[in-house]
């Protein structure tokens, strides 16, 4: 069966950003979304009801805040969704109990012993808050950095053969499209997190996908083809899976039309460096950096490193930072997990999973 593995949420520069209302379209059968405090054993639960229907296709939508922790997982051909609702990805049914419902996990630890290291708990919970705020301070740092770097790229770049060759390319890319009434799904294939740039994009390009590949410094054009056909696709209701930069949301790294196998990827490593995951064979591959006039870029070749500087040197802050939160996190969880009756989550998870067992086979 297939396992994908993507993000959901991600650090970003303009703050925690998410897509979680596309993680399943409206025909969903049943979502769960849970509730409860840290180290209440919400990425555990989720884990174990994927392990017991491994034999469906899984799609696990993994944590930027900690990689080894899960955010969400979706089960079958969008039958099934277990979610985490909790800070900072707040979610909430969307058709109560028709549809979705909430499962508070809360319901199984000892508030009298948690409320005896309340002092411990609120601190450490203020203190991570505020090393968020600053994570994201420098992931902006880094943008205003990168946008000087685009500036740069920009006043250099022949415009009229970057358009000529955006139009050439979404042509011979759109031609195997197919209008769907799916609306497209709108995800991150990495994430920054507290052990770095993170990405496991080879689980959801295999090895028979149709791959064309884009490469460009910022500012060359290449968040133009990527811009033009998310108009085309949206325009003509076309399927599509599309997968945003990790630092900045509003790009777009990769493009995937499902039914045809066909990818459109950026291998720039600008943020993200895919191309070692991906197959080795291209049906294209364009390099937007030919369009740059080396001439005109000379005089701005010096100011364009500095800004280089100062972007990689705010994103390694954030990473830096991120790592800190992590690390109180896993404190804060400390005072939680002696104080849960896992073994009656066990139990209520067992039940859970007898329910959706029939939600897959039909038999509900």
């Amino acid at each position: 069966m297939n396992k994908r593995h993507v993000y959901s949420g991600g650090n970003t520069c303009k703050g925690f950003y998410h897509f979680y209302d596309t993680m399943v379209n409206d025909d969903v059968e049943r979502k769960i979304v849970l509730k409860g405090g840290p180290g209440v054993g919400k990425s555990s639960f989720m884990n174990a009801v994927g392990e017991h229907f491994a034999k469906y296709d899984l799609e696990y939508h993994w944590c930027s805040s900690d990689p080894h922790s899960l955010d969400g997982i979706v089960i079958g051909d969008n039958q099934i969704c277990l979610v985490d609702g909790t800070k900072p990805h707040i979610i909430d049914p969307k058709y109560p109990g028709a549809v979705d419902e909430i499962v508070n996990l809360g319901q199984f630890w000892d508030r009298k012993s948690l409320n005896e290291n309340r002092r411990q708990i609120v601190s450490l919970t203020n203190h991570i808050s505020k090393i968020f705020k600053l994570a994201y301070l420098r992931l902006h740092e880094s943008s205003i950095a990168c946008e000087e770097m685009k500036f740069y790229i920009s006043e250099a770049v022949h415009w009229p053969s970057v358009a000529q060759n955006v139009l050439a390319l979404s042509d011979d890319f759109m031609a195997a499209g197919k209008t769907n009434s799916i609306k497209a799904r709108h995800l991150f294939a990495a994430a920054i997190t507290p052990a770095g740039v993170m990405t496991k994009i080879d689980s959801i390009i295999d090895s028979d996908y149709i791959i064309f590949a884009v490469s460009g410094s910022p500012g060359s054009g290449v968040q133009h083809l990527f811009r033009y056909l998310l108009h085309q696709i949206q325009s003509n209701s076309i399927h599509a899976e599309i997968y945003h930069n990790p630092f900045d949301p509003d790009e777009i790294d990769l493009i995937i039309l499902p039914e045809s196998k066909t990818v459109l990827v950026d291998i720039s490593d600008n943020v993200v460096d895919y191309a070692p995951l991906l197959p080795d064979k291209f049906k294209r591959r364009l390099d937007f950096n030919l369009f740059v006039q080396n001439e005109v870029f000379a005089d701005y070749e010096n100011d364009y490193k500095n800004a280089l500087v100062r972007y990689k040197k705010g994103l390694d802050a954030a990473i830096g930072l991120l790592a800190q939160a992590k690390a109180l996190h896993d404190e804060l969880e400390a005072f939680y997990i002696p104080h849960m009756d896992f073994e009656a989550m066990t139990n209520f998870r067992t039940s859970l999973i007898t329910e959706l067992k029939q939600v897959l086979t039909g038999k509900i």
